[in-house]
C-alpha cells in the first residue's frame, strides 16, 4: 500500500525492482536448490542470506532517499 501511494522517480523504481528480484531469488533458491553435502548447504545459506540482506539494504536506502530528497509530491497523495 505504501509503494502504491508514493510517486517514485525512475531511479527509485529501478532500485525497488532490483531489491524485489534479489528477495525473490534469495527465497526461491532455498526451494529449488537441493545441495548434497554440508559445504554446499553452507554456501547456499551464505548466498541466500547475502541476497536477503541486499534486498533489505536497498529497500531501506530507497525509502530513506525518497523521504530525504523529496522525490514525492505531497499534494498528490
Amino acid at each position: 500500500m505504501f509503494i502504491r501511494i508514493r510517486k517514485f522517480d525512475p531511479r527509485a523504481r529501478r532500485r525497488m525492482v532490483f531489491a524485489n528480484l534479489s528477495l525473490a531469488v534469495g527465497l526461491l533458491l532455498w526451494v529449488f536448490v537441493h545441495p548434497a553435502g554440508q559445504i554446499e548447504r553452507n554456501w547456499l545459506d551464505a548466498i541466500c542470506g547475502f541476497l536477503l540482506g541486499v534486498s533489505i539494504a536497498v529497500n531501506l536506502m530507497n525509502f530513506w532517499c525518497s523521504s530525504r530528497c523529496g522525490d514525492t509530491q505531497p499534494g498528490k497523495l
